[in-house]
């Protein structure tokens, strides 16, 4: 059994840049980690549609300018959204960038991302294969989606909490019928956010549960939990934990030191973490944009949202589906309406 750290400061974090952090903010943090001994670290966006964003890449030759020279044992890895990238924008492996590609996708994107999974492995790359929201899959849905995943073997398969709505409970209930069904040489992942204040102690119960069934894991951080809304776990408490109980090797004071150069002066210009608002989002399993919009467009309390999002199908909730725009708020904004006419 082995236990593994995947950093996302880069990708989650750079949503609070809006995918353009400096260049010398990234090319810190990948060093930073690097030295620190972190297993694997995100790298930005891999998307069909490239504007200029610094962390948005046509493919893995974008991401070279960033990858310290000296990379030691850390593996670097490109992301990519099913619905924003597709197989025929990948470039071969050919050892100069990332070897690891993280796919993710939502639910009603199954087969098409198992095609994209089944190229990227041709084309050289491992795969870390993460399915959006995992807590909203039946047992049977999942079990069908294992069963296909046996068949196409990526490295890794990951529990993904998209909307932090996931607690203990529904960890362990995962992770067992994951466990059970998928196959041995798979590493299992977790990736959650930080909305019910649970996620560092999720990926710790994950620790506890791999080593009872000695299936080796990938648990997900972010330096000083840096992402949008509530952020994630913290890299530098996962590496803590892992160092004390695991036997693992990270430094540090190398952790430390990259947050106090490069993320702490962002402080004072970015929010994220826990907070009213995401707790609402937790609680209602639903999509940060939600609030956001309701918070700009009509300075509406913590105590409103969580009655106007209440009114919203499961499917609005989450802004994913088959033929549902992210960036149409009507129906948020007639939900606005009708709690504010039924509270006059």
């Amino acid at each position: 059994m082995s236990v593994q750290i995947t950093d996302c400061t880069i990708r989650d974090g750079g949503y609070l840049f809006n995918k353009n952090s400096a260049p010398e903010f990234v090319k810190g943090i990948m060093k930073g980690l690097a030295e620190a001994g972190i297993d694997y670290v995100e790298t930005g966006f891999l998307q069909k549609n490239v504007t200029g964003e610094s962390l948005v890449y046509k493919d893995s030759g974008d991401v070279i300018k960033y990858l310290p020279d000296d990379r030691r044992n850390t593996q670097f890895l490109g992301f990519c959204d099913n619905s924003r990238y597709s197989l025929e924008n990948l470039d071969d492996y050919n050892g100069k960038s990332f070897k690891w590609l993280r796919i993710s996708f939502a639910q009603h994107e199954i087969d098409e991302s198992l095609e994209f999974c089944k190229g990227a492995k041709n084309k050289g790359y491992l795969v870390q294969f993460n399915p959006m929201d995992s807590i909203s899959y039946t047992d049977e849905a999942r079990e069908k989606l294992i069963q296909k995943v046996n068949v196409v073997k990526p490295a890794s398969f990951s529990i993904v909490d998209t909307f932090g709505a996931m607690d203990m409970i529904d960890l362990v209930h995962i992770f067992k019928q994951v466990d059970r069904l998928l196959d041995k040489d798979i590493k299992i992942g977790l990736h959650s956010h930080d909305n019910l204040g649970l996620s560092c102690a999720l990926a710790e119960r994950m620790i506890e549960l791999s080593e009872e069934t000695g299936r080796d894991i990938i648990v997900d951080g972010s330096l000083y939990g840096m992402g949008r809304g509530a952020g994630n776990a913290k890299t530098e408490l996962l590496a803590y934990y892992v160092n004390k109980h695991c036997n693992g090797k990270y430094d540090i004071q190398k952790l430390l030191e990259t947050i106090d150069r490069y993320i702490t002066p962002e402080l004072k210009n970015l929010n994220w973490g826990y907070d009213l608002p995401m707790y609402v989002c937790g609680t209602k399993h639903a999509h940060v944009d939600n609030v956001y919009h309701l918070k700009k467009a009509y300075t509406c309390t913590a105590n409103e949202m969580y009655d106007i999002v209440e009114t919203l199908s499961p499917q609005q909730r989450t802004r994913y589906g088959t033929g549902y725009s992210k960036t149409d708020f009507s129906v948020l904004d007639r939900a606005y309406e009708n709690y504010k006419e039924g509270n006059k």
